[in-house]
This record gives structure tokens, C-alpha cells and sequence, in this order.
């Protein structure tokens, strides 16, 4: 083998090896990108759930909130007509009182 079919070998290899590096700095572009799109569906996948998840527990607090409120209100409404009912008693028995108290007076 002569000087020049050496010559002619070597830069084939070095062709060769040109292209098995461009063929892999392809491949790995390609794995990067998808890496990527996978990464970024994962995460808009998990901020999915996260927002469901925050969602579901403050409707949860919401509904727990008015439960508590109706509660609360039902015990004031049965406080107010409770306060009613005695001032109502209480009405009555201040006018028989003024009232046997004029009588009273007058009597006098």
C-alpha cells in the first residue's frame, strides 16, 4: 500500500468520523428537545393537579365556612327571638306594675 491509497484512507475515516459525530450531535439535539418537551408537559401536568387539588380544598373551606355561618346565624336568630319573647314578658309585667302602681296612687 502506497503513501497516497494511506493518504486516501485516512481522510475517509476522518470523513467517517466527521459524519458519526454529526449524526450523534443530531441525536443528542434531538434527545435535549425532547427532554424538554417532557420536562414541560410534567410540569404543566403537576401545576394541573396542584391547582385542582388547591381548588377542591378551598370549594371544601367554602362549603365549611357557610355550614358555620348558618349555624351561627340560626343561633342568633334563635338568640334575638329569645330576647324578644322575654321583653315581651317583660312588657307585660312592666305595664301591670306601672299600672297597679297608678292604680295605687290613685287609691292614695
Amino acid at each position: 500500500m502506497g503513501k497516497a491509497e494511506i493518504l486516501r484512507e485516512i481522510k475517509s475515516a476522518e470523513e467517517r468520523v466527521r459524519q458519526m459525530v454529526a449524526e450523534a450531535e443530531e441525536v443528542r439535539r434531538q434527545l435535549q428537545s425532547e427532554g424538554k418537551r417532557r420536562a414541560l408537559a410534567e410540569t404543566e401536568a403537576a401545576e394541573a393537579a396542584i391547582r385542582k387539588h388547591s381548588d377542591e380544598r378551598l370549594a371544601k373551606a367554602r362549603a365549611e365556612v357557610e355550614v358555620r355561618k348558618k349555624a351561627l346565624l340560626d343561633e342568633g336568630a334563635r338568640r334575638a327571638e329569645a330576647l324578644s319573647a322575654n321583653a315581651r314578658q317583660n312588657l307585660a309585667k312592666a305595664k301591670a306594675f306601672v299600672l297597679s302602681e297608678f292604680e295605687r296612687a290613685a287609691d292614695a
